[in-house]
């Protein structure tokens, strides 16, 4: 996983065809699909941070799928559960 990439994040989306979250980001860079919402704990603190502070973009009807991400974003957040954190050191 990539660590401190989401200095350019435009927005985050859901994408129904496929079923991942997708980071947009501003310019020609290419978009970061994630298939897996447990991917989120494996991200730096500020990209966390960054998930956190952008609500997912999504249709109703994906709401439940949808919401896993920004779930998992939200506990990495609060729980200060990142690359490089350690469980024994922060509980």
């Amino acid at each position: 996983m990539p660590h401190n990439f989401l200095e350019e994040m435009r927005l985050w989306c859901y994408d129904t065809d496929t079923h991942e979250a997708v980071i947009v980001f501003d310019g020609d860079r290419e978009n970061f699909r994630m298939l897996d919402p447990m991917w989120i704990v494996n991200m730096s603190a500020s990209d966390i941070g960054k998930l956190y502070r952008h609500n997912i973009f999504y249709e109703d009807k994906d709401a439940h799928q949808t919401l896993r991400f920004q779930r998992v974003a939200c506990f990495c957040y609060y729980r200060g559960i990142h690359a490089g954190s350690s469980w024994s050191e922060q509980h």
